[in-house]
């Protein structure tokens, strides 16, 4: 049971937003990845994200169990669509507090070597995460982030409405005059464990969690931001069903649109981000053209692109996700 305790001050600074966070998505989903709940509606999708975890992820899996605690520095909530801003308050997390939630995970038993650097904050091992996180997310998460997001959108937006639930639970009591004014009210919620959070003047913000199966999450920590992600509700069918659903152009309209090669270049971000120069060996085309290809592409809004140290990666931006995955 989570008892969430309010105090007047809590009830007006209660938020409700609209969109889900990337790297809380990022957490929740590898708990759905390694656990065979849910299996209609994730099953189909646990199977093609397995097939397609790229090596370096699968650090990320010794993170987040199927079950149990995770560390709360992998889910910082700093907002935003695209989990680059999450990823780098990750690596950007003292370096004691990283040492104390890897000694929550794993206890005093048995623990992967390679977290003893990341508990030092090695540079390398800091760098390895960053890319395990990149590299998962553009797998299991970016082909279906406009889908995930229309889906929490619908969710945030219709819960004032519905008739049982964690949040609708809330706001019913934040709408009576009675419960704003008294001293102290707490909410007591369906939850994984025993567990106490204290607002404190703090407020709440309520977010739609779209790999969230059936009690609402928040942190563990209960010094860190009061957060509540709560499960937005699935039809009884794989939600890849639904992400696949829609007019998504096909090859010959992105030809007759960008030209052919641009086309090609769109289609080659589809699944991650990639490289110039892998954008070049993938297509058959020099450098010099397919860094050509990427700035139009990143000009026309569908493309954003990073520098690190002497190479340019490129991925689909939000407009070219909702461009090749459009759904209802």
């Amino acid at each position: 049971m989570l008892r969430v305790h309010f105090s007047p001050q809590d009830w007006e600074r209660l938020r409700v937003v609209s969109r889900p966070d990337p790297m809380w998505e990022t957490v929740l989903s590898l708990y759905m990845l390694g656990d065979a709940s849910d299996e209609l509606v994730f099953g189909q999708w646990r199977r093609r994200a397995l097939t397609r975890l790229p090596p370096e992820s699968r650090m990320l899996l010794d993170l987040v169990p199927p079950q149990g605690y995770s560390p709360d520095f992998l889910s910082p909530l700093v907002g935003g669509e695209d989990p680059d801003d999450g990823i780098d308050a990750v690596l950007n997390t003292p370096r004691r507090r990283i040492a104390e939630e890897l000694d929550l995970r794993f206890g005093g038993g048995r623990r992967p070597p390679w977290t003893e650097a990341l508990a030092r904050k090695d540079g390398a091992a800091v760098r390895a995460l960053g890319r395990s996180m990149r590299a998962y997310f553009d797998v299991a998460l970016r082909p279906y982030w406009g889908y995930i997001s229309r889906v929490a959108e619908r969710s945030a937006t219709s819960i004032g409405d519905a008739a049982d639930g964690p949040v609708a639970t809330i706001l019913r009591l934040k709408n009576q005059p009675a419960i704003r004014r008294a001293p102290r009210t707490t909410v007591e919620l369906p939850y994984g464990n025993d567990q106490d959070l204290e607002l404190r003047g703090r407020g709440l913000v309520l977010v739609p969690a779209f790999f969230c199966a059936i009690n609402p999450v928040t942190f563990y920590d209960p010094s860190l931001p009061p957060v509540l992600l709560y499960p937005v509700g699935h039809a009884p069918v794989s939600f890849l069903t639904g992400a696949a659903q829609g007019s998504r152009p096909t090859d010959e309209v992105l030809r007759r649109l960008l030209g052919r090669t641009r086309a090609m270049v769109l289609r080659t971000l589809d699944n991650r981000a990639r490289t110039t120069g892998e954008i070049a060996r993938a297509l058959g085309i020099s450098a010099a053209s397919a860094s050509e290809h990427a700035s139009l592409l990143r000009a026309a809004g569908l493309v954003s692109s990073e520098r690190r140290g002497n190479t340019v990666r490129h991925r689909l931006s939000p407009l070219g996700l909702a461009f090749l995955h459009r759904s209802g």
